[in-house]
């Protein structure tokens, strides 16, 4: 638990909250008990509920883990009250502990943090971890450039994997990020409610952030898309170009292995064999066929 304060207000920050935690909570600002058990619990869906003296708050924020080469759903649960904010979650969320020190080290950037009451702080939380969404697209813009890269070089078959993780890794993006809107949104009714109109440009504000990381993640969805389809498109005009030459490969070679098999026919009778030269007058049909399909290949432009 970590606790900081300024002008009257406290934020405390709890990673993977314990009984003890809890027990602080319980003594300190008397929640409701079934909220403060939710805090032992994950939840799967975002919301935002109003009681007596507080909001409660589930957000989720997709966060890159470079060793998994993933993209991961984390859980920030928000107790607001008039003069504290709460904020539990069940791993480190970067952006969140950046702010914290940020605030601890800096009483410039604990008053602009802080402000006049809890509905700045919280603008000021969301802000940052809207902001640290928007960075972390970063790794997915540099895998479409890469894969944009070996498209453009060699179309091969192995780009399929590279296109994959960028697909599932915009797909997480959009998954987490998207139902933050109708939060924000019921925030708005909530948040007017709590706080009075001076939180309206706030919420104003964290939308904005919201679009903005969506127009970016509904860009990078389009653009690998439209690689994928590329990529397809030049992988299905490169087998054909294959199944192309063998085809042809195959009519050249047939007509002389069906001269060579008619005359390797053990008859009594066989034109041409046991006749002076009769191996190059083989040869030579062979020849002449061969020349006669090449030259209707090239009449009927296959090659």
């Amino acid at each position: 638990m970590q606790i900081i304060k300024h002008n009257n207000l406290t934020w405390i920050d709890i990673n993977n909250p314990t009984p003890k935690d809890i027990e602080y909570l319980k003594n300190n600002f008397h929640f409701d008990q079934f909220i403060l058990d939710e805090l032992f619990v994950p939840t799967m869906r975002p919301k935002v509920e109003e009681y007596n003296y507080y909001l409660f708050m589930v957000l989720h924020f997709p966060i890159f883990i470079p060793r998994k080469k993933r993209t991961f759903s984390r859980e920030i649960d928000f107790i607001i009250t008039k003069d504290a904010i709460i904020t539990t979650h069940y791993a480190a969320i970067e952006p969140l502990q950046v702010l914290f020190d940020s605030c601890s080290l800096s009483g410039a950037n604990k008053e602009k943090a802080f402000g006049k009451n809890t509905g700045n702080l919280l603008y000021k939380i969301i802000e940052a971890l809207f902001e640290f969404s928007f960075r972390e697209l970063n790794h997915i813009q540099q895998k479409i450039d890469e894969v944009e890269e070996k498209i453009s070089r060699n179309p091969d078959a192995t780009i399929i994997e590279n296109i994959a993780i960028v697909r599932r890794d915009v797909a997480n993006f959009i998954r987490t990020i998207r139902p933050q809107k109708t939060i924000l949104d019921s925030l708005t009714i909530h948040g007017l409610k709590f706080f009075g109109e001076q939180i309206k440009p706030y919420i104003t504000d964290m939308l904005g952030d919201y679009a903005r990381v969506m127009d970016a993640l509904e860009n990078h969805k389009e653009i690998i898309e439209a690689l994928h389809d590329t990529h397809e498109s030049l992988l299905t005009t490169k087998t054909n170009e294959i199944m192309k030459t063998l085809t042809i490969l195959a009519l050249t070679v047939f007509p002389l292995t069906l001269i060579a098999a008619i005359f390797s026919m053990n008859t009594q009778i066989m034109p041409i064999v046991g006749q002076p030269n009769d191996f190059w007058i083989i040869l030579g049909i062979m020849l002449a066929s061969t020349i006669g399909i090449f030259s209707y290949f090239k009449m009927k432009k296959w090659l």
